[in-house]
């Protein structure tokens, strides 16, 4: 059975794409193009998402910094987090208490077992 996401990532092209990806995979996903638009719909109805998956680079936002903000609303929300940057940003994202990570560009396969992943190890 699918789940729900809610997925974050400043690029409108990047946000179709991984949409049509995680729909084929029998999921329903919520796109948010702004961080802090994510952040209002998940405050709203935080019960309502089984995974979040955002970009770590976005405009308004940081990847990181949502994060933090979406993990005060709910601690125990798994959250994948999309990057293209190795190194510092996935030690700090570590330390926030981030456990899985993509590297863009991304396939399909990357994606499913990320995603299946992170829902089948969340608390």
């Amino acid at each position: 059975m699918g789940k729900s996401i809610l997925f974050v990532d400043d690029d409108r092209t990047i946000v179709e794409a991984v949409n049509t990806m995680l729909e084929g995979m029998g999921h329903q996903v919520r796109m948010e193009t702004s961080g802090m638009a994510a952040l209002s719909v998940f405050s709203n109805n935080s019960a309502g998402f089984d995974l979040i998956i955002t970009d770590l680079g976005m405009p308004d936002v940081s990847g990181l910094l949502l994060l933090e903000k979406l993990l005060k609303v709910r601690a125990d929300v798994p959250v994948v987090l999309l990057t293209g940057l190795e190194g510092q940003a996935q030690s700090r994202a570590r330390e926030s208490g981030i456990r899985w990570f993509g590297m863009k560009p991304l396939s399909i396969t990357e994606l499913a077992c990320t995603v299946e992943s992170a829902l089948m190890e969340a608390p």
